[in-house]
């Protein structure tokens, strides 16, 4: 009696760990800017997923998400970007996501990607864990951006990001920037359905507006904290973000 009552704790534990393990995988790296360590993660399952306890790792150097963004957790679909602590390098590095602060442990990593070259410190761990393949490395200029559907791994869903996306969007202009008083967001198309949506470096929404004019929109930072900014916004025909600086 007392073995199968021991064998059922087993069991117990054993799903608890695996059902952790595939909910948190759910979370993937979306973007990373390393000239400027802006990361942008994504919820790709199907229910709310908490953050705050993953950690980033670009070895030695880690850091845990909770002390880089005021947003705990993801619905799904959504997503958070924010400023790393965890320093990058735009010719060649490696970013780690994990669950704990185990870092050798390949049960601990849920997603990975390497840039400038194969080999570094993680790339076993991620090799082990199954997000990612030996001798691989991303070879195209940063920002990076993940192509996939979040069930797929490996350098083949890693590419630059694209004309409409992060900073290098070409749908709307921010200027002045950066600003200390008025900014103004102008689209180079008109917009009649959409919202405008700023969040600090530490992923807090500190802004959101709906888009009430067809090309322009005004904005008064001037009682803002100074700092870099992102700015979200969403249409119907996309989403786009890019960033700002207060002065």
């Amino acid at each position: 009696m007392k073995r199968n009552y021991t064998l059922k704790i087993l069991a117990t534990a054993v799903f608890a760990i695996v059902f952790t393990l595939s909910v948190s995988a759910q979370v993937r790296i979306l973007r990373l800017d390393p000239a400027t360590n802006s990361v942008t993660l994504k919820n790709f399952g199907g229910s709310n997923e908490p953050i705050s306890g993953l950690w980033l790792c670009n070895f030695p150097a880690y850091g845990q998400v909770s002390s880089m963004t005021a947003v705990t957790s993801l619905d799904p679909g959504e997503e958070v970007s924010f400023g790393s602590s965890v320093n990058f390098a735009p010719a060649d590095g490696e970013f780690g996501l994990y669950t704990s602060a185990s870092f050798a442990s390949s049960a601990a990593m849920i997603d990975y990607m390497q840039w400038g070259s194969a080999g570094h410190q993680r790339e076993s761990v991620a090799v082990a864990a199954g997000v990612w393949d030996v001798g691989t490395f991303i070879n195209v200029a940063p920002p990076f951006e993940y192509t996939g559907d979040g069930s797929e791994n490996g350098v083949a869903f890693w590419s630059t990001l694209g004309v409409n996306e992060f900073e290098q969007g070409n749908s709307l202009r921010l200027y002045p920037n950066p600003s200390n008083s008025i900014l103004n967001i102008e689209f180079n198309s008109a917009i009649t359905e959409g919202a405008i949506e700023i969040f600090d470096i530490l992923g807090k929404q500190v802004f959101i507006q709906s888009i009430v004019s067809n090309n322009l929109a005004q904005i008064d930072v001037a009682d803002w904290e100074t700092g870099l900014y992102i700015v979200k916004i969403s249409s119907e025909s996309g989403e786009e973000t890019k960033r700002f600086v207060k002065q």
